[in-house]
């Protein structure tokens, strides 16, 4: 029985994926629960931690503004008057009757009416918060006040101490407690008032609890959470309660409240027994303000919600992402049936129908495995079969190719051969059967010379033919040697000499640095130059300069130039002047000669030029126009290291 490739990917599908991502479904269905608890106790802790922030930079704010008023002239004059303490028994006796004497005379009426009060009163109306403000002098007496206090002297009471802090001055923040004058539950501020690092006064602000803590009551996603200030020893200090007048500040303790108030500095929260989640977080101030120590009581800010308020939210989200997670499973698993239809059984019928259209000969055919769905998830081993099956086609069309090639270069090999090897044996056949018969001398002698001619033009050809053998073991016979090019092309220069004379030219030498020494295999670079320099005097008219220079280059190379001043090359002829056998649009209309204006050869000298050049690891370019060709080797000073290995 046959199974197709399809269902047994499908059935691997459902194995793998379909139940796994069922099993992963239920787990996020079942964990939803914890992590809506999860986000809604960090959400509360995010706002418990704002609201914390926020009272320390009112406190911070507050008591940064009381010392700007505070140190004002008036104030400071009133408390520059005060010169010494009063004595023992005068304040034992103003303590006593304080309460008792008349406020429109007498101590009273010069402790609420005076310039210092007036700005006490003055600070009150621009902040409803502030309940009663008093100021006292280095000694603890009373210097003014916004209203009648509870005494006169406040140097024996704890906050007085806390803030003189034996004449070094300390901002102290004590607990929530009752205040007595005002009669209210408040947060005191106690700020000392120093000149140049000495304690001349002491302020106490009084700040109505219920009025300057934050609001009880928070909409929190879906439910409403409470709001707590907890303070030292887990006493409740501001609630919802203690605002509708059912409880007291400092009366009642919230639960595990050893826990609370043990809390880090960035807060925390967890689940309570009774099923609230409660996020808490500390109130404290900085060591200093402005470079005066603060000493503060423990403060905690506490939020509670009721989980019940958010179950409501908690199974609507669940049955959403139970929604969402089937609708997912769904197109999840039909894209994996898709993309396995596509991007696997699809890519493999191609590679097939590819094979296919190349076994008929079309060689010019490519596999195309891709598809645009899978690019996201990179290669695979397709992709690789189709590289291998184009890169297996690609090579037989390139042995096609150049099967072609070789079957067309034998071609003109056998015709250029036929053409170029069939006069001169014809002739020195012809010139042999002649000397059978001749008697003259002279004619002898000149047919033997003709004869020698054509024979060093046929051995002039056969060794041009042999050195465009591409054999593995003469393309590696490299004879490397330190070669001084001026000296080089004085070489050339007495081998082209006769051949100059003969058509009345110039040939003029630059060799730049006289000592240019670059390795190089002298002999098959004699042969590359001498082959363009020959080349050039051919096409150069007779009379005619051919001019060979030598540059220095970028890179460790040297740059050989040859300028002729020809009629250039022809533009159909241009791509074709480096292939063997090509020696013009028409192989067989050229002529045979050393250096006649433009003779032609066998096309064999500039591909025996772009041979030797490859060979060094150079590279052989050419310019041409209606006023001469500039044909440019360029070759390494050092021998290529590929070569030297």
């Amino acid at each position: 029985m046959k199974v197709g490739i399809r269902t047994k990917l499908v059935v691997l599908l459902v194995a793998v994926a379909l139940l796994p991502l069922l099993a992963a479904l239920l787990t996020i269905v079942i964990g939803t629960g914890r992590l809506r608890n999860e986000i809604f106790g960090k959400g509360i802790l995010s706002l418990v931690t704002s609201e914390s922030r926020v009272m320390r930079f009112e406190l911070i704010k507050d008591v940064e503004l009381l010392k700007i008023a505070l140190h004002g002239r008036l104030v400071l004059g009133g408390l520059g008057k005060v010169q010494q303490k009063r004595s023992s028994q005068e304040l034992a006796r103003l303590d006593k009757h304080w309460p008792l004497l008349p406020a429109n005379k007498g101590p009273v009426r010069e402790a609420l009416d005076n310039p210092t009060a007036d700005v006490l009163r003055s600070i009150m109306r621009e902040n409803t918060v502030l309940v009663e403000l008093l100021v006292t002098d280095r000694f603890g007496q009373l210097v003014a006040a916004t209203g009648r206090t509870s005494d006169f002297y406040q140097g024996d009471e704890s906050w007085w101490l806390q803030c003189y802090n034996q004449g070094r001055g300390q901002v102290y923040i004590p607990r929530v407690n009752y205040d007595r004058s005002a009669k209210v539950w408040g947060v005191d501020l106690c700020i000392p008032i120093m000149v140049k690092g000495k304690v001349l006064g002491v302020t106490k602000v009084v700040m109505d609890i219920s009025r300057w803590l934050p609001d009880c009551n928070l909409d929190f996603g879906s439910g409403r959470a409470t709001m707590k200030v907890v303070g030292d020893k887990g006493f409740i200090l501001h609630s919802q309660d203690i605002l509708a007048g059912r409880a007291k500040p400092m009366t009642e303790r919230i639960g595990d409240w050893r826990h609370i108030i043990a809390s880090p500095p960035g807060g925390a929260w967890r689940t309570t027994d009774d099923d609230k989640i409660q996020a808490y977080a500390p109130v404290r101030m900085p060591e200093s303000i402005g470079q005066i120590p603060v000493k503060m009581s423990h403060w905690t800010l506490v939020a509670d919600i009721d989980k019940a308020s958010v179950q409501y939210g908690l199974v609507r989200l669940s049955i959403l992402i139970l929604l969402i997670g089937i609708i997912c499973i769904g197109l999840l698993f039909s894209g994996g049936v898709l993309l396995i239809d596509r991007s696997l059984i699809n890519r493999i019928r191609k590679i097939g129908q590819s094979a296919r259209r190349v076994s008929h000969g079309d060689l010019q055919h490519r596999a195309d495995s891709s598809w645009a769905g899978t690019r996201a998830f990179g290669m695979d081993e397709i992709d690789d079969l189709a590289h291998d099956f184009n890169n297996m086609v690609r090579k037989l069309q390139k042995s096609h190719t150049e099967l072609t090639e070789a079957n067309r270069l034998k071609e003109d090999f056998i015709r250029i051969a036929g053409h170029e090897l069939r006069t001169p044996v014809s002739y020195i056949v012809g010139m042999a059967t002649l000397m059978k018969t001749c008697q003259d001398a002279e004619r002898l002698n000149k047919a033997i010379d003709t004869m020698g001619f054509k024979a060093g033009r046929l051995d002039e050809i056969i060794q041009a033919m042999f050195k465009l053998i591409p054999a593995q073991s003469l393309a590696n016979d490299m004879n490397y040697q330190d070669v001084n090019v001026s000296k080089l092309l004085e070489e050339v220069y007495t081998d082209a000499k006769p051949w100059i004379e003969r058509r009345n030219q110039r040939l003029i030498i630059e060799p730049g640095q006289r000592d240019t020494i670059i390795q190089a295999d002298k002999n098959k670079l004699r042969d590359a130059i001498e082959n363009v320099v020959m080349n050039a005097i051919k096409f150069t008219p007779n009379a005619g300069q051919v001019k060979v220079s030598v540059h220095r280059r970028l890179g460790g190379y040297v740059a050989i130039q040859i300028a002729d001043e020809g009629p250039g090359i022809p533009e159909s002829d241009r791509p074709h002047i480096f292939d063997p056998f090509y020696s013009g649009s028409d192989i067989l209309k050229h002529s045979t000669g050393k250096s006649g204006y433009g003779k032609r050869g066998m096309g064999l000298g500039l591909a025996i030029v772009k041979h030797f050049v490859d060979m060094h690891g150079g590279t052989v370019e050419f310019t041409t126009g209606p006023n001469g060709t500039t044909v440019t080797i360029q070759l390494p000073i050092e021998r290529p290291a590929e070569n030297g290995e």
